[in-house]
């Protein structure tokens, strides 16, 4: 059952991995038809979720910070199948003192919408003494209500939420994005909030392996204070430097203007810098074999905060796509690989696992380099400014 398991999750990262390349060649619509969007890719996920399940049944874990850290993303893929089954989106088009009560979906045709909306006005704001635009703004009602929609201000009504998408190039006309998704998106929410929990309480769980490791270090007398000040300085001047980074005065895409930003970015980049002094240690631990065991226990005490900043910084950033695009997983190349590296990384965190433990931290560092760089150069994508 363990290589059923093995064999499947290898299956779905190697699927994800030669999705980005096609989208690379035949575009993204085409992915989003034939690999991410297909039942196939579904029924992918919900076969390994199913056998995932019954061999942690079968293995009768007990440790309740690791059944709720793998609950949680049963809960996330649930809700990720609710979206897929149930979310409704398309986009609405808008024109000054037109009403419509209609949205367009991708296949081009026309839904009803509960409501009607009229399109009052419309303006772009521009950052002071520049051409460059910081906000597109539309003015509507619905009903006899006003209401202004712009990059990260959204308007929801009866279940809808409605997103500033595009305009039209003579400035009379907005398009807006729906999206309309009252199942998947609670149950999504419940999952992430499960998953930071169960990341936290893996560090702190002293019957959990994170803080073995810290007992093993102490015993080799490791310095594990001036460690820790480090990271900790560290992660503060990545904050900083993303927060002065995208600040709302230097740069130009008004879809960036969001606090949660700075946080996604500085937390996955931290996750980076800690796998790659966990890569440092394997250099080590295979050139100098007197060091091993301690250079062993230093990578593990690094993996699992790593894991825990990855995986924070992943679904904030899902959270925010949400809050800016209504749509909180939109397998944009950059995602799809930050998905990958956590899943390649979440193997050796299993004791269940016999691999050739510093060999495969080295190699397994090659799906960073692609993540950040690969991603950047060669497959681009929404997050191709990153």
């Amino acid at each position: 059952m363990k290589k059923t398991v093995l064999v499947l999750y290898i299956v779905v990262i190697a699927v994800m991995a030669v999705a980005t390349m096609v989208e690379r060649y035949e575009g993204t619509e085409y992915v989003a038809e034939h690999i991410y969007g297909a039942w196939w890719f579904t029924a992918l996920w919900a076969l390994l979720t199913a056998v995932a399940i019954f061999y942690f049944v079968k293995r009768r874990v007990r440790r309740l910070s690791v059944v709720t850290l793998h609950l949680s993303f049963v809960v996330i893929l649930a809700g990720a199948l609710l979206t897929h089954l149930t979310a409704r989106r398309g986009i609405v088009l808008l024109r000054k003192g037109e009403v419509t009560n209609q949205y367009l979906t991708r296949d081009m045709r026309l839904h009803s919408l509960p409501f009607s909306i009229t399109l009052e006005d419309f303006e772009i704001e521009y950052y002071e003494g520049t051409n460059e635009p910081s906000d597109y703004i539309s003015h509507i009602t619905i009903g006899q209500r006003p209401f202004t929609i712009s990059m990260n201000q959204i308007v929801s009504q009866r279940g809808i939420r409605l997103y500033q998408s595009d305009y039209d190039e003579d400035l009379q006309g907005s398009i807006l994005a729906m999206n309309s998704d009252p199942w998947g998106i609670p149950v999504t929410y419940c999952g992430y909030g499960l998953l930071f929990l169960s990341l936290l309480w893996i560090l702190v769980d002293p019957r959990g392996r994170f803080r073995e490791q810290i007992s093993a270090l102490r015993s080799h007398r490791f310095p594990l204070v001036l460690l820790a000040a480090f990271l900790l300085a560290c992660l503060v001047v990545l904050v900083i430097h993303f927060l002065r980074k995208y600040a709302l005065s230097t740069h130009p895409l008004p879809v960036l203007n969001s606090p949660l930003l700075p946080i996604h970015v500085s937390t996955i980049m931290m996750a980076y810098v800690l796998l790659l002094l966990t890569v440092v240690c394997s250099f080590v631990a295979l050139a100098v074999k007197k060091k091993r065991q301690v250079m062993y226990h230093l990578s593990q005490l690094m993996l699992y905060p790593s894991l825990t900043l990855l995986g924070f910084g992943i679904f904030i950033g899902a959270i925010w796509a949400n809050i800016s695009w209504g749509n909180y997983w939109s397998w944009d190349p950059k995602e799809t690989w930050a998905l990958i590296t956590l899943m390649v990384y979440a193997v050796p965190a299993h004791r269940s696992l016999r691999l050739n433990y510093h060999l495969y931290m080295t190699l397994a560092f090659l799906a960073i380099i692609m993540t950040y760089f690969g991603v950047n150069y060669f497959l681009g994508g929404l997050h191709s400014y990153a």
